[in-house]
Formats: C-alpha cells, sequence, structure tokens
C-alpha cells in the first residue's frame, strides 16, 4: 500500500475511533466494561513472569558481587534459596487468588500487607511497561523478540557456547561461583527472550482489553499485525509514537483504577480474582522456565537422573552377583 495513503486511512481511523470513545462514554452506547478485565489478564500474567524475571536479575547481582565469597557449599546453600524463593512466590500468589475470590476487591490487605500489596502492584506495573514497551518502543527495539532470524539464534547459541566452556574452564580452578555466574547470564537471557516474546503476543489482547478507549485498541492491534503479519514495510515513526502515548495512558489508568470508586471497577470487582489467577501463571510458567534452565545447565535433567538411578541399579545388581558368586564358592 502506499505510505500515504496508508497514513491518511491510520489517522482517519484514529479520528472515528475517537469520535465513538466520546460518544460511548457520555451516552453508554455499548456495555464494553468487561473487556477490561481481558486487560487486566494481560497485564497481571505478564507482571507475575516479570516478577519472577526480576528476582533472577537480584540473584545474578548477588552472585556478581559477592562471588568471591562463594565456595562449592556456600553456592549449593544459594542455588536452594534460588529454588525456594520461586516457591514462596507461588505460594503467595495462590493465597491471593484465594483472597481476590473471597474479598471481591483488588487490594485485600491491611496495615503491612496493604503496603506489600500495593507496592507488588505497582512495581508489576510500573516495571512492565518501562521494561517491555517504554524504553523498548524509544529505543526502537520493541520489534526485536519478532525479528530473531537464524543468524540471530545462532549468535545466541554460540555466545551460550562460549559460556559453557567458560563454565567448565571455572570449574577447573575451582571457581564455582564465576561458573555458576554464567550459568545465571544464560537462565538471565532466556527468561528475558521470553518475556519479550509474551509482550508483544499480549499486545494484541491487551489492545482488546482497552476497547472502552477505542484508538488505543485500535493502535494496538494495528501495530500487531504490522509485526506478524504486514511485516515487509519498517514501523514508521508516528506508529511508535501512538502506541507509546497509548502504553502511557494505559499505565496511568491502571494504576488509578482500584482507587477510584467507578462503576467500571464496580462491575470487574467480583470477577477480579480471575486476574490474580493469571498473575499466578505467570509467576508458574516463569518459574519452570527458570528452575529447569538453572538445573539442566548444572547438568541435573530428568534423563540425566534417569541414567544415573539406572547406573546405580546395575552397580547393586553386579554387588548382588558378585556376593551370590561368592556364596557360591564358600559352599
Amino acid at each position: 500500500m502506499n505510505e500515504k495513503l496508508y497514513r491518511l486511512i491510520y489517522f482517519i481511523a484514529l479520528s472515528v475511533s475517537l469520535i465513538f470513545m466520546i460518544l460511548n462514554l457520555t451516552f453508554d452506547l455499548f456495555y464494553l466494561d468487561t473487556f477490561l478485565l481481558v486487560f487486566f489478564w494481560a497485564v497481571k500474567f505478564l507482571s507475575g513472569f516479570g516478577l519472577l524475571l526480576s528476582i533472577a536479575n537480584v540473584f545474578l547481582i548477588v552472585l556478581k558481587k559477592f562471588k568471591d565469597k562463594f565456595g562449592e557449599k556456600e553456592l549449593t546453600i544459594f542455588n536452594i534459596i534460588q529454588i525456594v524463593v520461586p516457591l514462596i512466590l507461588i505460594g503467595y500468589a495462590t493465597y491471593k487468588v484465594v483472597i481476590s475470590y473471597i474479598s471481591k476487591t483488588i487490594i485485600t490487605q491491611t496495615g503491612f500487607w496493604f503496603w506489600f500489596d500495593l507496592l507488588l502492584y505497582f512495581y508489576g506495573i510500573l516495571s512492565l511497561l518501562l521494561n517491555l514497551y517504554i524504553l523498548p518502543i524509544i529505543r526502537d527495539e520493541i520489534t526485536e523478540a519478532a525479528e530473531l532470524g537464524k543468524l540471530s539464534w545462532w549468535k545466541k547459541g554460540a555466545k551460550r557456547v562460549a559460556r559453557r566452556i567458560k563454565k567448565k574452564y571455572f570449574e577447573l580452578r575451582k571457581e564455582y561461583a564465576s561458573a555458576q555466574v554464567q550459568v545465571q547470564m544464560t537462565t538471565k537471557e532466556i527468561l528475558d527472550l521470553w518475556r519479550k516474546k509474551f509482550a508483544l503476543n499480549f499486545l494484541l489482547i491487551i489492545g482488546i482489553g482497552s476497547i472502552i478507549f477505542t484508538p488505543i485498541t485500535l493502535i494496538c492491534i494495528i501495530f500487531w499485525l504490522r509485526v506478524y503479519i504486514f511485516f515487509r514495510s519498517k514501523i514508521k515513526a508516528y506508529e511508535r509514537i501512538s502506541l507509546l502515548i497509548s502504553l502511557v495512558f494505559i499505565g496511568i489508568i491502571t494504576l488509578i483504577l482500584p482507587f477510584l470508586n467507578l462503576s467500571v471497577y464496580t462491575n470487574l470487582s467480583n470477577f477480579y480474582w480471575t486476574a490474580e489467577l493469571f498473575y499466578l501463571i505467570g509467576i508458574v510458567i516463569a518459574s519452570i522456565i527458570f528452575v529447569k534452565k538453572l538445573l539442566s545447565l548444572q547438568g541435573i535433567t530428568i534423563a540425566q537422573q534417569k541414567i544415573k538411578r539406572r547406573e546405580k541399579k546395575i552397580e547393586e545388581l553386579e554387588e548382588e552377583k558378585e556376593e551370590l558368586k561368592r556364596k557360591l564358592e564358600e559352599k
């Protein structure tokens, strides 16, 4: 399509959608409030996934900063903590689903736990929008995850091979913490790539969930289509700026919505527990990827455990065989 014609259609469609939004909000022509629940599903899932990635980043920073103080024993304890922390997060997120289902509110605690939930909520939304959308859009990196071709995958594969070699080198020198850093960097990279892919795919869901603000829905859907369907031409600056403004607006609305006594929130309050369920799912999926990759990069996999058990069984049978042979010879 001709660029001038495309730009004209783009801005005409935005103008029409803006008029529709104003009319709908003024005269309540269509009941679109429930679509906002879909938006919360997407945001909470990405927030849960992002929370685990943030925890993984903290572990990596701690390991790099104090690697000289880590021996083999300390590293084992550190790895156990890395597995336990996601389990604690999963437990707390499960508790939140139950409490949200019972109380029918977004902020369900009082006292210390009220502020804890509030901080988690704000951190989840702000880190999500900044790290996955706003900063990548400003840097023109928002489409990076969709553009990973064979060459990019080969480069990342080569980087992982180099890290494995470094890991073996540090292990031979008994520098176990430095070896662990290589494992953590690969795990973090994989989690980050997954999160970027989720962010792009969920942009469509966020758009549909924001349908009460029709121009934002249109901008998100068009951008998603441009990335995955009509990808032959480069994303234009005005499209990125439109998406950036839309997501900043979404962020502001999302942050203040739970604290406003609006009818839209009242309509959703009975079902908000489902958003907490998606938050739990995000944490669970990220935890599985994190722990599985963490263990596999250290040589601990289900297949390897089966082989070890089989080898141990063979050794036990060999010992029994030798014992029986010895008893027979004694007779």
